[in-house]
């Protein structure tokens, strides 16, 4: 059983950069997701936001870098690489 009462509280946003845009051609899509959220929880949350079929995901934790000129530490984040079945796409315009 999940933790989370809705989709959106496990997908923080799409992570939008050069390499998940090269992703997305494969079909495979780049989100931001919380830290405690496992690859199950993922793949209900987008399997319900989307409405698609979800074949893979794979988690990556993503250390936070150290800014020594502003003072400090960015945040570290956690991505989730997901992977559609049958040459599925996301309708990301809504």
């Amino acid at each position: 059983m999940s933790l989370y009462s809705t989709q959106y509280d496990v997908i923080l946003a799409r992570h939008i950069t050069e390499k998940s845009s090269r992703c997305g051609e494969k079909g495979q899509y780049v989100f931001k997701v919380r830290t405690d959220a496992s690859k199950s929880d993922v793949k209900k949350a987008v399997e319900a936001a989307y409405e698609v079929e979800v074949e893979s995901c794979q988690v990556v934790n993503r250390k936070g870098k150290y800014r020594a000129r502003r003072n400090g530490h960015t945040k570290a984040i956690r991505l989730a690489y997901v992977t559609l079945k049958n040459n599925q796409q996301l309708n990301l315009t809504e």
